[in-house]
């Protein structure tokens, strides 16, 4: 993952400009930005995959090794934002606002420490998939889908890269701090 000193310094202005805002803002934030980002762009990444194993995965050995890490990455994002959505982010907020969480998951660390397990199995998948790509370099003679793909790639990995550390190192600590 990025450490916020391998940020570009656009990035690092904005992470600067984020971190000010109220939890409930932040929060919104990461759903509106981030999670939609994986929503939207999740069944595209898959559609040119599929079209890439194919067009070429007879020819090319590592279409279908990022065939199945895209694969993983997306079937362990979509349920990981479903249980931030409905369970921890409304637990937060709850707790912003100085009511009490009647969750069936303890104290809020408890869950916060699960979502951080998991961003560090999606981190390991970023890493592999950077492995598997190059760091996302196109091939020469790739065809459209293939640079569409790795391009698109590259944008989910700096995306996700700056939504976990939101998440781990912004969102989180304010809100075990409550």
């Amino acid at each position: 993952m990025l450490t916020p000193e391998l940020f570009s310094a656009e990035q690092q202005a904005h992470l600067s400009q984020l971190d000010q805002l109220p939890l409930i803002d932040l929060l919104n934030h990461i759903e509106a930005t981030h999670h939609k980002y994986i929503r939207d762009t999740a069944p595209l990444l898959q559609e040119y995959l599929q079209r890439m194993v194919i067009a070429h995965a007879d020819d090319h050995e590592e279409i279908l090794p990022l065939s199945h890490c895209v694969t993983e990455l997306i079937a362990e994002l979509m349920p990981h934002l479903i249980k931030e959505e409905r369970i921890l982010f409304p637990a937060i907020r709850s707790l912003s606002m100085g009511q009490e969480v009647n969750g069936c998951f303890g104290h809020i660390g408890n869950p916060i420490h699960v979502m951080e397990h998991e961003h560090d199995n999606a981190g390991e998948i970023l890493q592999q998939l950077r492995t598997i790509t190059h760091n996302y370099l196109i091939p020469e003679g790739a065809c459209n889908t293939w640079r569409t793909c790795y391009k698109t790639l590259a944008e989910f990995d700096a995306d996700l890269q700056m939504h976990i550390h939101l998440e781990n190192n912004m969102l989180f600590p304010k809100a075990l701090a409550l």
